[in-house]
């Protein structure tokens, strides 16, 4: 046991030492951790933004407060924007780029494209799953972070924001990772009582594009129970977030990208009702 311990710690690098491995507290962390390894999750991705970095809550937090359209932070095509604001203190926040109809079109096409032939058409359903998953562990990793960013934009109080907000979509994401390659169709039973030769099935197929819209409360959750099966079957998505919180859905566009979601399977479009939907 302690030489297979010794093999995994020096294959993925985890710092834990052995007699720590074998108490029962940290094992579980130290099972947890090989996992994540094992799956990229800790892979950390240059992604280019425009940021906006605060300190509060006693750490830093860096989000961008841009559109996200085929795998690339954006200002929206007429330069408007739209304050986001502190519910709490009533302060802006900052400014976040406000998506036009032509913004929204971009999207449509970018989403289109990577349903119809771009790199996430040609992936297992596992392989899928195992984006899912990666994605899952950085939000893991990120968590406090996003929950406090969640209570910042929503009002939101922190330990909720963590242990439900933040922590109920992390296992929303793995529950559908799970999924990705058990969506299979079934063979129905045909009548005996002649002879014929019908075969009855059903095929599970994705549908495209799908377009989602996240109210104000429990912004991550929303977006997480929304998008997740979504993304499990194979669609891609646009989501346009709650006008007054869009921020979460900003920074969990950034942990896609690091998770190597492919461009144009997620779309975040933050804007008004009226004209982004």
């Amino acid at each position: 046991m302690y030489r297979l311990v010794e093999e995994v710690k020096d294959l993925f690098k985890t710092e834990l030492e052995n007699d720590d491995v074998f108490m029962a507290p940290v094992f579980s962390e130290f099972c947890l951790n090989v996992v994540q390894k094992s799956r990229g999750g800790n892979q950390e991705v240059e992604v280019e933004y425009r940021a906006v970095e605060l300190d509060v809550n006693k750490m830093r937090v860096k989000f961008p407060c841009q559109l996200f359209i085929d795998g690339r932070f954006i200002d929206a095509e007429n330069g408007k924007v739209l304050p986001t604001v502190n519910p709490a203190t009533e302060e802006v926040i900052c400014d976040v780029q406000c998506a036009s109809k032509n913004d929204v079109d971009k999207a449509v096409a970018a989403a289109k494209m990577a349903f119809e032939v771009g790199e996430w058409s040609k992936i297992s359903a596992r392989e899928r799953g195992q984006l899912l998953f990666r994605l899952a562990d950085l939000m893991q990793q990120h968590r406090e972070e996003l929950a406090t960013i969640e209570s910042i934009d929503s009002g939101a109080v922190y330990t909720l924001a963590l242990k439900t907000h933040v922590g109920m979509s992390i296992e929303t994401w793995r529950y559908f990772a799970g999924w990705t390659d058990k969506i299979q169709g079934s063979t129905i039973p045909v009548s005996h009582a002649r002879p014929n030769r019908n075969l009855s099935f059903t095929k599970r197929e994705p549908i495209g594009v799908c377009a989602l819209i996240t109210p104000w409360n429990y912004p991550l959750m929303m977006l997480s129970w929304k998008m997740a099966a979504c993304l499990a079957a194979g669609n891609t998505v646009i989501i346009k977030p709650a006008q007054v919180c869009p921020l979460t859905a900003l920074k969990f566009a950034e942990l896609s990208v690091r998770a190597g979601i492919p461009p144009g399977v997620i779309n975040v479009l933050p804007g008004t009702g009226s004209v982004t939907g």
